[in-house]
């Protein structure tokens, strides 16, 4: 069973990665999407996605990363995983509460990702 978590959170871990790499790369389909009135505004909006972008790639890649190289057992994989967990059900809750109907779509994907993987985390802990 452990052996199956394991793998499986790499495979989310990668998964959300990818995502949060792709969510960078459209930033300029995304910011053409929504008209702005003036430049600085523009510049808030290409900031904003490329910072959520980069956490998404982040906490992705530091949870995948401490399974491949230390397992599930360890003390400090259980630090990261639970703080990993708490940081993605965090930033997919906000998307969430503020009406992820707003959102455009590419959010929505990513805040259910983020929430997919940050519940698994909490599975992998209750369970080793």
């Amino acid at each position: 069973m452990e052996i199956l978590l394991k793998y499986v959170g790499i495979f989310l871990g990668v998964v959300l990665a990818g995502w949060g790499v792709f969510h960078q790369l459209i930033v300029g389909a995304a910011a053409s999407l929504n008209k702005h009135p003036d430049e600085n505004e523009g510049r808030l909006f290409v900031m904003s996605w490329v910072a959520q972008g980069g956490f998404m790639t982040f906490l992705g890649i530091v949870p995948a990363a401490m399974l491949i190289l230390y397992g599930i057992s360890p003390p400090a994989v259980h630090t990261v995983l639970t703080l990993s967990a708490l940081a993605l059900i965090l930033l997919s809750g906000h998307v969430f509460f503020t009406g992820i109907s707003t959102h455009l779509r590419p959010i929505q994907i990513g805040a259910v990702l983020e929430l997919i993987y940050g519940i698994f985390l909490i599975l992998v802990l209750a369970l080793t």
